[in-house]
Order: C-alpha cells, then structure tokens, then sequence
C-alpha cells in the first residue's frame, strides 16, 4: 500500500470517525511490527515507523557485525560493508528493509488495523454514549430474531435482549417498539453493543419512577423489590408526607397508572405494599392478601414464622408459592408458613393430649396427666404397660379398676 493511500485512511477515520491520528499510527506501527516478525526473514528486532504526514512507511532492523555464523541478530562483516564500507566486528549498524519486501504485507496489514482501530473507536463511542444509561431504561425497536433473542435496533447501535432476560409472555413483532433495562456495554468482541433486560428488578423500579411522579419527586420511596418475572411481583412503598398515601400514589385514579406499568410487563401482576421498620409489621404488609393471625421472628436463623388460620392457607403460599417466596425476597429473611393448629406450643399440645386421652378412656383428666407424665400417650401406650406399672400409679381407684380392665 502506498503512502498516500495510507494518509487518505488517515485522513479519513481522523476526519470522519474522530480517532486520533496518533493512535492509528502507533497501532498500525505495532501491527507491521508484528507482521513483519512473522512474515520476514529479518528476526524480531524489526522496527517499522509510519509517517503521519505522508503515510511513508520505513522499516528497518539493527545488526551486530560478525566475523562468521551469524544468527538473524547478526550479520557477516562482508555483508555488513556493502551497508557501511568502514564497519568493524562488533559494531551494531542499522540494515533498511527494502519496500518491495516489507510492501507486500504492509497492504493487508494496514487494512486490518484500520478496521480494528474503526471497531475499537465505534465501541468507545458508543459506550461514551451510552455510559450514563446503564441501570436505566431505553427504548429502540425490534429489529429481528435469533433463537428466541430479540436483536433491537437504537438505529447506529444494537441491542441484545437474551430469552433469559425476556419477560415470559411477552410477545413482539418485527417494528415493534420495546422498553428494556440497559444492563450493560459490551466493549469487547463483536455482536450487539447493548445488553438488555426486562426480567431484573431495576426494570420494575424505573417503571415506578417513570409512570409516578411521586416516586421520581423522592415523596414515595420504593423500599424493596422482589419478582417472579411474568408471574407477579411485590414492591414495597413507604411515604415521606404524611398527606401522601404511598399506595394509593402508585395505583393511581381508578388504577391508571398500576396499570400502566402492568401493560409494559405484559400482565404481571403487582402487590404493592407498605413499607414498615417494624418488622413484624412489614412481614404482616409483605403477606398480603393472606392476613396473618401471628408472626414469630428468629433473627439468628433470620426466619419469620408466619401462622396463618385454615381458610388463610392458600393466600398465604399462593400458587406455586409465589406469595412466601415473594415476601421472603421482600423482607430479606426465610418464611416459615404454620396453621394456627400445627403452632401450638408444647405445653398446649400435652393438655390436648391429655383431653383426649381422658375423653377416650372414660376418665378424669387427673388421671390421663398422670399418665401422659408417665409416658402414656395413646390408648395403645396403655394396653402396652403392665399391671404391676399401673397399680403403681397414684390414681382415683375408680380409674385404676377401669383400666386395668384395659390392659
């Protein structure tokens, strides 16, 4: 490649793509560098320097003078006299690598680096561009499809929104315009520029701050986000004006803008509840539609045991127990759910024991304690003991012939 064919390239990605012609000089030096240690016979102390004026490239390499055998570092006193007639042994002198030889190489390898420079500086571009987005919401349309990904069109720029990262249920056509999170810039390799997401919570958050004007305004303040994406999500809300219903903000007038935001996740639905330091009040916020009858609190085993009557049961675990995992991820802690019945505390399941125990033997209750204390818990505990243990006992006589009648 000639010189002025090298400056016109010059000229232009300085002109027309705003990359530094110092930079594309020292990566196309070190290209031909590079290049020439593999393509030339002159060893790997080659030097290659490109005028950034005239596009004039030189290339040369250092040899020290020997007398005989010379290595690709050296060079025979003979040869070496035909560069500098008055040379001695040892000295170091500089052989010039004609351009026939080093121009065969240097077409290609110009063009290659020119191209890599143009990538490189387009990605650098596009990251400036598009730094400030990260975490933030964008929108661009659906350019096409590649096993199930959608590749998105921000008209210089392309997105990459992965199957992963689509909302279940979601449904575009070619055209469509799409709303998604910007996860990050790829600035490496090729493919798409943008990486998108519609699955994260962040996605969930913006929306908030983009449909409620309360929220933007820092009057509500969103505490915690937890989701199942395309299945429901839980978002907890906490109000800094008194006057300000934290919820009724985010649901708008007759549900315009929750349903706004439900429209944009294709369907998702959406609890929104109230934030509270107390935590077992939180934890009572965060099961909602089930209404607990108590909440326990372990805090070494960061566990919230949530007992919930019968009927409650099923709100509570919601399908596929969405509910508890949601309010889990919402509360930061593991949830336990219980009916009221299988939280009884010992010392309420040993008098239902005895109670019953009494009522099935046809006894005072004295006596089934006297027994449950005795480690009789069942009827079959009883038939199991012997006489000489049962008359033992210390028992109303009337309830020691019944059962020993039993035994």
């Amino acid at each position: 490649m000639a010189g002025n064919e090298i400056l016109s390239l010059l000229e232009y990605l300085e002109q027309e793509r705003g990359i530094e012609r110092d930079k594309l000089v020292e990566a196309l030096e070190k290209a031909l560098i590079s290049a020439g240690r593999k393509s030339l016979n002159y060893g790997i102390d080659i030097e290659v320097k490109v005028s950034k004026n005239t596009g004039e490239i030189r290339a040369w390499v250092e040899l020290e003078v020997v007398k005989e055998k010379p290595d690709n570092k050296q060079i025979i006193i003979e040869d070496a006299k035909l560069i500098k007639p008055d040379v001695k042994l040892g000295e170091i002198i500089i052989k010039k690598i004609p351009q026939k030889e080093f121009g065969r190489i240097a077409a290609q390898t110009a063009k290659q680096t020119m191209l890599q420079q143009l990538k490189k500086a387009e990605k650098s571009k596009i990251y400036d561009d598009y730094k400030d987005s990260i975490g933030q919401i964008i929108s661009g349309k659906v350019r096409g499809f590649e096993d199930g990904n959608i590749i998105v069109d921000f008209q210089r720029v392309e997105g990459f929104l992965s199957v992963r990262e689509k909302i279940p249920g979601d449904k575009f056509m070619i055209g469509d315009r799409i709303n998604a999170l910007l996860k990050e810039i790829n600035t490496a390799g090729t493919g798409a520029n943008l990486i998108l997401s519609r699955t994260s919570k962040k996605f969930i958050r913006r929306l908030f701050e983009r449909e409620i004007a309360e929220i933007s305004d820092g009057i509500v303040e969103i505490k915690g986000v937890a989701r199942i994406p395309g299945a429901r999500t839980k978002i907890a809300v906490l109000s800094h004006d008194p006057k300000v219903d934290s919820i009724g903000a985010c649901i708008g007038i007759r549900g315009s803008r929750i349903r706004n935001i439900t429209s944009e996740l294709s369907g998702e639905r959406i609890d929104i509840v109230e934030y509270d330091n107390d935590i077992y009040k939180f934890v009572k916020n965060a099961m909602q539609p089930a209404v607990p009858k108590d909440i326990e609190i372990d805090e070494e085993e960061s566990l919230a045991k949530v007992i919930v009557d019968k009927d409650q049961i099923r709100l509570a675990i919601g399908k596929n127990w969405q509910n508890t995992k949601l309010c889990s991820q919402l509360i930061g802690m593991k949830v336990k759910i219980l009916t009221a019945e299988e939280d009884m505390s010992f010392a309420e399941k040993i008098k239902e024991t005895i109670s019953g125990l009494a009522e099935k033997l046809e006894i005072e209750e004295v006596t089934a304690e006297e027994l449950v204390n005795n480690g009789i818990l069942t009827v079959d505990g009883l038939t199991a003991m012997g006489k000489d243990d049962l008359e033992a006992l210390k028992i109303p006589e009337e309830d020691k012939k019944k059962l020993l009648n039993k035994v």
